[in-house]
């Protein structure tokens, strides 16, 4: 079988730039859960843990719009005589099809559009297809960047695809390999992943699959015990399908049944060696995928059927051309739930998925217990567990081996941690990754110098800095440059930056506004000006924050990006400075103004400024950038049809008025995307 290059022109809105501002973890690195009491404290072990948001050393990926044209996507094709599977390099090596060519039909939910929406890590994201998150809870890092691939031959001479990359936030390798050797029904999913350190890390992997929902669309799993969001009580609850508390009288293995968006969590039993996820259509068709245990448990996740759910299906495609559910795999009980992956470790699992037809009326009888059993005996008879790991073995064999025949380059900065370990530590990286140096660019271009120089140059001050570090190998290095009594051109403001944004990201507050306060003292910088304010913001000293951002106003005679806009408008509305913030989004270039993010901000001024023209115009927009489950533009309608009933009776705003609006005035389809109500 061959592995193949070739282009995909799609309708889409291609990704304009990066955020280039350090955003920094949440000051607690946990997330709080509660649970509606029916959790044991076992199950709770864990849940949380690790789970607070962050983001460095990457960049925010928050830079495009709805302007769609027809654009080329670069693909990486891998068939064989029954499928054909279609890769994105450029975007995370997202599964894009997966195509039964004997039944002409497609296995996945394949989107016809490529749009980025606001629902990753950093950002972007693009639904459709199947997507590798490996690193911390999300949509992972990588989503919507390039990765290595490379084109490599099994024991029998048929080609294989590896995708592979360096994931900076944990300091891991992992590859994932793709084998589709004559005669298989099943694309074939070898995943490793090597932490090659001397210390455990928290580790997070979920394989997100995107498949079509139609209304009678059922799944199906190894178990029946769940794990299940429960809005009432804003936590999570235990129960078994088909039925659970949170909607009562639904059969919910029918994911239509949910009226809001959702998801459950199947709680695989350690005892079962292959786990196993199914999806039986009315038509006949029954998507699985099976695993070895390492991937252990299994998760639904549904937009549902209410009007929030239903627009974000269209938003993501087209109308009536984005209606999808995702099965998932992971390795923890839910994405919230901590495991540590100790130093030294490699872990590794295989999962293959495929298509098949079944009894239709055995599928959708209406015990979902005894057709669940049905389901469990077709998929055993399609794909026992033993034949499940004769498959592991085989496809572990070639784990080590050196990709050979590049198809596709990725970042540089696994080329660069290779280059740090030979000089620093005399190791490389771990067998079956080749990180090559023609990789490197201007984003390793600082860090390049360090090792080999000694020290970070400075770069012009009116430029964003090329990247962010926060490794604590790298800091290390950088530390040593800045020590007292080294040469002072070697202290530059650049890597004074640098190490603030280090030690602000590990908690070291006054460490790191000293830092920058000395980056400042070499060179008055916004970038320097900016992470002070930042650091005020979150001490709550808004006055302090908002004067550091007027610096780095004036300092760069304007702001040198938008983001230094987006957040010195958000601090103004916060500190009901209305009137200031109008007049700084007066003075913003058409560039910086125009975009999604400000103009949504800036809508609370408007609705408090009485500004009638520009809040209609708001509520006409289709905006690119709204997070998962934002509710601020809803807000910002029910507060102005409070307003509107407010003037017409002559009477002052008060809550009930806002209840009012609420329950009379349902926002425009264009801005509904919230995850529950509506």
């Amino acid at each position: 079988m061959k592995v193949t290059t070739a282009t995909l022109m799609i309708e889409g809105a291609e990704l304009e730039g990066e955020n280039p501002l350090p955003m920094f973890r949440n000051r607690n690195p946990h997330r709080e859960v509660s649970d509606n009491g029916s959790l044991t404290a076992e199950r709770m072990k864990g849940m949380g843990e690790n789970a607070g948001e962050r983001f460095l050393p990457y960049r925010m990926q928050d830079r495009y719009s709805r302007g769609r044209s027809m654009i080329p996507l670069k693909t990486i094709v891998l068939e064989n005589d029954a499928l054909r599977a279609v890769f994105l390099p450029d975007y995370g090596g997202r599964l894009y099809s997966l195509r039964d060519k004997r039944a002409d039909r497609e296995i996945l939910y394949k989107n016809p559009v490529f749009q980025p929406a606001n629902l990753a890590i950093l950002n972007a994201w693009f639904s459709g297809g199947i997507e590798w998150n490996i690193g911390h809870v999300g949509h992972t890092f990588t989503t919507c960047s390039p990765v290595h691939a490379a084109a490599m031959t099994d024991a029998e001479g048929n080609e294989f695809l590896r995708l592979y990359e360096y994931e900076r936030c944990k300091n891991l390798c992992w590859h994932i390999d793709f084998h589709l050797p004559p005669g298989a029904e099943q694309l074939q999913i070898y995943v490793r992943i090597v932490n090659d350190n001397d210390r455990p890390v928290p580790m997070y992997w979920w394989t997100n699959i995107a498949v079509e929902e139609t209304e009678r669309a059922r799944v199906f799993a190894s178990t029946g015990d769940v794990i299940y969001i429960d809005p009432a009580n804003q936590g999570y609850g235990f129960d078994r399908l088909p039925e659970l508390p949170s909607v009562p009288g639904a059969d919910v293995s029918y994911p239509q049944g949910f009226p809001y968006s959702s998801e459950y969590f199947f709680q695989t039993p350690a005892a079962e060696r292959a786990p196993w996820e199914a999806v039986a259509y009315e038509d006949g068709r029954l998507f699985y995928e099976r695993s070895t245990s390492r991937l252990r448990y299994r998760k639904m996740f549904c937009w549902g059927s209410h009007a929030g759910g239903r627009r974000w299906c269209d938003f993501l495609a087209k109308p009536g051309e984005g209606d999808y559910i995702e099965v998932q795999g992971g390795m923890a009980p839910t994405q919230l739930h901590d495991i540590e992956m100790p130093a030294q470790a490699v872990w590794d699992f295989t999962q293959l998925i495929g298509m098949s037809d079944m009894e239709t009326e055995r599928a959708c009888q209406d015990s979902w217990e005894t057709a669940n059993a049905y389901v469990g005996r077709y998929i055993e008879d399609k794909l026992s567990d033993e034949q499940v790991y004769a498959v592991h073995e085989r496809l572990q064999s070639y784990a080590s081996a050196a990709p050979s025949t590049a198809l596709h380059a990725g970042s540089g900065w696994g080329a660069l941690e290779r280059l740090r370990r030979e000089q620093e530590e005399g190791r490389g990286m771990p067998d079956g990754f080749v990180f090559a140096e023609t990789t490197l660019g201007p984003a390793q271009d600082p860090w390049l110098a360090l090792l080999r120089e000694g020290y970070v140059p400075a770069h012009p001050v009116d430029e964003a800095p090329p990247s962010w570090m926060v490794q604590a190998e790298w800091q290390r290095l950088l530390e040593a440059s800045l020590r007292e009594g080294a040469e002072p051109d070697r202290r530059t403001w650049t890597a004074l930056l640098h190490h603030g944004v280090m030690l602000f990201e590990q908690g070291r507050e006054d460490e790191a506004i000293a830092a920058w306060d000395a980056s400042l003292a070499a060179q008055p910088s916004a970038w320097a000006y900016r992470n002070l304010a930042e650091a005020m913001r979150l001490r709550e000293e808004t006055d302090i924050a908002l004067l550091y951002m007027e610096k780095a106003y004036e300092i760069a005679n304007g702001f040198p990006d938008r983001a230094f806009a987006e957040e010195y408008l958000k601090w103004l509305i916060q500190a009901n400075r209305f009137e200031r913030a109008w007049r700084v989004y007066e003075s913003l270039p058409a560039s910086f103004a125009e975009s999604d993010r400000i103009r949504i901000i800036v809508g609370a001024v408007a609705l408090e400024m009485d500004n009638d023209a520009y809040m209609e115009r708001l509520f006409e927009t289709e905006f690119a950038v709204i997070r998962e489950g934002e509710v601020l533009i809803i807000d910002l309608w029910y507060g102005y049809n409070a307003k509107k009933l407010a003037r017409e009776r002559k009477i002052g705003l008060t809550p009930r008025l806002l209840e009012e609006a609420a329950e009379r005035f349902p926002p425009p389809r264009a801005i509904d995307f919230r995850m529950i109500g509506g």
